[in-house]
C-alpha cells in the first residue's frame, strides 16, 4: 500500500513540475474526466465501437501519464531535486 502511495505522490509531483509540458497535463486530465463522464462520443450499446472509444481514451491517458512520469524522472536526474 505504501508503494502505491509513493507512486501516486510522484505522479502528483510530476503534474506540478514546470518542466513537464502543459499539453501532457491537460490531456491526462481530459482523459480522466472523459473516463468518469457518463457522456460518450460513441454510445456503449453499439457493438464493438461503443467500448472501443473508451479503450482508446484509456490507452491515450495511460500513455500521457507514462510521459509525465518519464519527463519528471529526467528532470530529477538532471537537476538533482524535484
Amino acid at each position: 500500500m505504501g508503494d502505491i502511495l509513493k507512486k501516486i505522490y510522484f505522479f502528483i509531483q510530476g503534474l506540478l513540475n514546470p518542466a513537464v509540458p502543459k499539453r501532457f497535463k491537460y490531456e491526462s486530465g481530459i482523459c480522466f474526466l472523459y473516463f468518469l463522464s457518463p457522456i460518450d462520443f460513441v454510445p456503449d450499446f453499439i457493438p464493438l465501437t461503443g467500448k472501443a472509444d473508451d479503450m482508446v481514451v484509456m490507452f491515450w491517458g495511460i500513455k500521457r501519464i507514462y510521459d509525465i512520469i518519464k519527463i519528471h524522472k529526467q528532470f530529477i536526474k538532471s537537476k538533482g531535486t524535484p
